[in-house]
């Protein structure tokens, strides 16, 4: 049987029926209706323990759009032209930044979990300071990036910092919250069918900052401050009742989700050591699907061992490859010359499949699947070198 890369498995509004009559009789489908305000309030306290704020809309991409924004507003200036980001992402990021007017400013990742080197980051923010609108650091596949650090960048540089946390809906940092939690500037997390936390489509901001929160739902309900009355720039981010009844259901079985995930994850760690996994931090990290990095020697075969991999009915893919700054509509901005580390993860890349109902026998079969186009296409006569990621 072919195993696909992911199976979707939303919560099911067919066995919901009740709730579905309750926003039916209640007339009320949008505009902040009743089951997105106990599900905002449910998320703030299940999962921010408490602190801060969140606020559904419909998608994270828009989340961004937004949050971008009212970045950009905090710093009206007509040198702000740059939203300094990594390449080694989705490209929802970059759009978002462009839809703002901004141009991508692409800095290399670390060759220990993927995220922005911080190094990178701050020579670019030394030489271009004046010219950055925002930073937007992504928690790559989910993984726990240092908040700390980009707290301290918004106060030495007085830039403002949105985070693109859209796999970590689900990651708890060490202090047992879950990622995020405490963060003054805005954390955009998605919640398409495709994640962890799957509904269909849409996202959540949160920030410790309730302000922020309350200046970015005027700006996802037409900038309205009052109604009919536009007090700042707007757009239509409002997610409906139907689709926040689907993240509330899925709210319900999330930790039976979250442990089946992580386990087959564990196993995949265990049964495949040629392969670079993320090294393993906080408590729990969400995982949308698998990603991993092949040997060095294995780098120019990638092609032929998905195509083996196929061929014994396991599907696969390469998030990032091409990374954002390959892609021909960002190639304008990028200094591809300046991003090493990013290119070799890039080029390496092999995402196995990862979804809910993931038997073990599923996994093992792409296990096989792996083991078996390694050896197929095993470069003769070389010892395997040091890899360039962490495994743990």
């Amino acid at each position: 049987m072919a195993i696909p890369l992911c199976k979707p498995n939303p919560a099911k509004l067919s066995e919901s029926a009740s709730s579905l009559r309750e926003i039916e009789e209640r007339a009320f489908f949008s505009n902040f209706g009743p089951v997105n305000a106990a599900f905002e309030r449910k998320m703030a306290d299940r999962i921010f323990a408490g602190v801060g704020e969140c606020l559904t809309v419909c998608n994270a991409t828009i989340g961004l759009i937004i949050a971008i924004r009212q970045a950009i507003e905090r710093r009206p200036d007509s040198r702000r032209r740059y939203a300094l980001m990594p390449s080694f992402t989705f490209a929802a990021m970059a759009q978002a930044a462009c839809w703002n007017q901004l141009a991508p400013l692409f800095c290399d990742i670390n060759q220990y979990d993927w995220s922005a080197d911080p190094a990178s980051e701050r020579r670019l923010l030394e030489k271009h300071q004046d010219e950055i609108a925002v930073v937007v650091p992504y928690a790559t596949f989910g993984y726990p990036i240092d908040l700390a650090r980009y707290e301290q960048i918004q106060s030495q540089y007085g830039i403002p910092v949105v985070v693109d946390a859209a796999a970590s809906l689900g990651t708890v940092s060490a202090d047992g919250r879950g990622f995020g939690t405490g963060f003054s500037g805005a954390v955009v997390f998605s919640m398409h069918v495709t994640k962890a936390f799957a509904t269909g489509e849409g996202g959540l901001v949160y920030s410790a900052n309730s302000e922020l929160i309350h200046t970015l739902r005027s700006m996802s309900n037409y900038g309205f401050s009052q109604p009919r009355n536009a007090a700042t720039i707007g757009l239509n981010g409002k997610m409906s009742e139907v689709a926040t009844l689907l993240a509330t259901l899925r709210l319900e079985d999330f930790d039976t989700v979250m442990q089946r995930r992580s386990h087959i994850l564990e196993l995949y760690r265990s049964a495949l050591p040629e392969l670079s996994f993320q090294p393993a931090s906080g408590l729990r990290q969400a995982h949308q699907f698998t990603p991993t990095l092949l040997p060095l020697e294995f780098a120019s075969s990638r092609p032929a061992i998905q195509a083996e991999m196929r061929r014994r009915g396991v599907d696969s893919a390469t998030y990032f490859s091409p990374h954002v700054a390959e892609q021909d509509y960002f190639r304008a901005h990028a200094d591809l010359a300046s991003l090493p580390v990013t290119n070799d993860v890039a080029s390496r890349a092999l995402t196995l499949p990862l979804f809910d109902t993931m038997t073990d026998d599923e996994a093992r079969q792409v296990v096989s699947a792996v083991e078996a186009a390694l050896a197929l296409h095993r470069p003769p006569q070389t010892s395997m070198p040091q890899l360039i990621s962490a495994r743990s």
